[in-house]
């Protein structure tokens, strides 16, 4: 059985009326704030501050952060050592 409401002076089958509006709390472009704790860095001990003075320091040193590789690498990089792990276990 189909339930009506009152939309706009009209009634109208519930399932059709149209989703409240989102407004954003202001009209004014906003960006986007990230938290980021300063660090010492561990190659020349200068403060981190910013993703960008991370991503040049690791740049600069040659390194990189594990946790920024893809997930596919990831998997396969344990697979692999997993392989590593049992031909050692094996008798020769």
């Amino acid at each position: 059985m189909p339930v009506y409401v009152l939309y706009g002076g009209r009634l109208i089958e519930k399932r059709y009326r149209p989703a409240p509006p989102q407004h954003a709390a202001s009209d004014l472009p906003a960006p986007a704030i990230q938290s980021f704790e300063t660090y010492p860095s561990p190659i020349n001990d200068l403060p981190i501050s910013s993703s960008r003075q991370r991503e040049k320091d690791l740049n600069n040193s040659g390194s990189y952060d594990p946790r920024d590789t893809p997930a596919e690498f990831r998997r396969a990089k344990d697979g692999r050592r997993k392989q590593q792990q049992r031909s050692a276990a094996e008798p020769s």
